[in-house]
C-alpha cells in the first residue's frame, strides 16, 4: 500500500545520510539513474484490518482491535539529466474500532520526501534530500523513533551536500545534515524530543572505474528539549569503500572510531555502516543496510545507547499483475547504567511481508502482514505485535 512514496522515501534513506546512521551509505546520488515512471501520480487507498499488542506487563492496556484506515498520496518526478528531482507526499488516518483507555481512536498520518540534485558543471555537483513525516508508528527504518508505540511525533531530516571533482581521481563531498524528533505526548518528549546537526567532509579517491576509496571525519552534536544531561557529541574518523558492480548493483561502507561525549559518559568505540542496492532484473530489487554506533533514542536516564542495526526490503513482480514484498529490520541495543539503576539489553524485530495484486488496470488489492517483537530485560518495555491489512489502491 501506497507504494510509490515507500519506494520515494527508501531511495532517500539509501541514496543519502540515514537517521541513526547520522550520516552514512555515502553512495552518490542516484536520482538521474532511477527509473523514470509516470511524471505526476495520484492514488487514492481505503482498507482495514485487525491489530493485536500484547505488552509482557499487563498493566500498560494491550491493543485488540479491527481498524479501518483511508488516505491520498501523490508523486511528481523529471528525470533530467542536469536537475533530476522527485517529489511525494502522502496523507492519511486511521480509526480504531475498540481502542483501549489512553489510546486514541483517531490518529493521522501525513509524509513528505523531495530529492533534488544539480550538476553545475562536470566537476561541482549540489544534492539535497528533504524527508519529513507525521506519524504515530514505530519507525524501524529511520531508527529515530521509540520502539514501542508512544503517540503521534513528528521527525524531519534534511541533507544537503556539494561534490567537486578537483581532478579524475580525487574528489570530495561536504555535507551537512540536521534531522530533528518532537512527540505530542510530554511524558514521552521529556526524553525524545531532540535535535541534531551533522557536518561531514569527505575524501575519495578513484581506484578503478567502479570502486572509490573514502576517507571520512564527521562531527555530530543532538540536544535534548528538556532531558537534563543527555546532549553529546560524536567526532568520527571512519575509512571505506563506494563500489559500484555493475549499473544494477552497488553499495557502500564505512568502518573506523566513535568518540561519544555527554555529561552521563565519555566513551570511544568502533562504528560501522553499510550499504547494498541491487537490480536482479526491471522485476526484482533488494535493498540491505546495517549501522552499529551509538544511538540517541530512547536514552531515557542512560548514560548511552550502544545499537547495532540491520535491515533488508524486497520487492519482486510475479507477473503483470502480481507484486510481492518483504521487509525485516533487527535492532540489538545495550543501555550503559551511568545515570539508571542497572545495564539494559534489548532485541527488536520488525518483519513484514505483503502482496498488491491489480484487479484492473489502476486499481491494486493490497494485503499485508507484520509482526513486532521487542524483548528487553525491563518488562515494561517488552511487546511483541501483529497486524494485518487487506486494502485497495487506485491510481492515475
Amino acid at each position: 500500500m501506497r507504494t510509490s512514496l515507500k519506494t520515494l522515501a527508501l531511495s532517500l534513506l539509501i541514496a543519502a545520510p540515514t537517521a541513526h546512521a547520522q550520516g552514512l551509505l555515502a553512495l552518490q546520488n542516484n536520482l538521474d539513474r532511477q527509473q523514470a515512471e509516470d511524471p505526476m501520480a495520484y492514488s487514492f487507498y481505503f482498507g482495514g484490518g485487525y491489530d493485536n499488542l500484547d505488552y509482557a506487563n499487563s498493566n500498560l492496556g494491550d491493543i485488540d482491535t479491527p481498524f479501518a484506515q483511508a488516505g491520498v498520496s501523490a508523486t511528481f518526478s523529471d528525470i533530467d539529466r542536469q536537475t533530476p528531482w522527485n517529489l511525494g507526499i502522502d496523507a492519511g488516518s486511521m480509526y480504531y474500532f475498540d481502542s483501549p483507555a489512553g489510546v486514541d481512536e483517531y490518529s493521522y498520518m501525513a509524509k513528505a520526501a523531495f530529492n533534488i540534485s544539480h550538476e553545475a558543471s562536470e566537476r561541482l555537483r549540489f544534492s539535497n534530500n528533504f524527508y519529513l513525516t507525521y506519524e504515530i508508528e514505530p519507525n524501524f527504518g529511520l531508527g529515530a523513533s521509540t520502539a514501542r508505540r508512544a503517540g503521534q511525533y513528528l521527525y524531519g531530516y534534511n541533507n544537503f551536500s556539494v561534490a567537486y571533482a578537483w581532478s579524475e581521481r580525487f574528489s570530495t563531498t561536504t555535507s551537512y545534515t540536521v534531522d530533528g524528533i518532537r512527540y505530542d505526548d510530554r511524558a514521552v518528549g521529556q526524553f525524545e524530543d531532540r535535535f541534531s546537526h551533522v557536518l561531514s567532509q569527505q575524501f575519495s579517491y578513484a581506484v578503478s572505474k567502479t570502486m572509490k576509496a573514502v576517507a571520512e571525519y564527521r562531527f555530530r552534536t543532538t540536544r535534548y528539549q528538556h532531558a537534563t544531561g543527555a546532549d553529546f557529541t560524536s567526532h568520527y574518523l571512519l575509512a571505506g569503500v563506494d563500489k559500484a558492480w555493475s549499473e544494477r548493483s552497488r553499495g557502500s561502507f564505512r568502518a573506523g572510531a566513535e568518540m561519544y561525549e555527554s555529561d552521563r559518559s565519555s566513551k570511544t568505540a568502533p562504528y560501522f555502516e553499510a550499504a547494498y542496492s541491487h537490480s536482479a532484473s526491471e522485476k526484482t530489487m533488494v535493498q540491505v543496510f546495517t549501522s552499529v554506533g551509538f544511538d540517541g533514542s530512547e536514552l531515557r536516564n542512560f548514560g548511552s545507547r550502544y545499537s547495532y542495526r540491520g535491515g533488508a526490503s524486497a520487492t519482486h513482480d510475479v507477473s503483470e499483475r502480481l507484486r510481492v514484498n518483504g521487509s525485516l529490520n533487527y535492532v540489538y541495543s545495550e543501555f550503559d547504567n551511568t545515570a539508571a539503576d542497572r545495564d539494559i539489553k534489548e532485541h527488536q524485530i520488525n518483519a513484514s511481508a505483503g502482496l498488491g495484486y491489480r484487479l484492473w488496470n489502476n486499481v491494486n488489492l493490497d494485503a499485508n502482514y507484520t509482526y513486532t517483537l521487542l524483548s528487553s530485560d525491563d518488562e515494561f518495555r517488552e511487546y511483541d505485535r501483529n497486524r494485518i491489512y487487506l486494502g485497495l489502491n487506485a491510481t492515475f
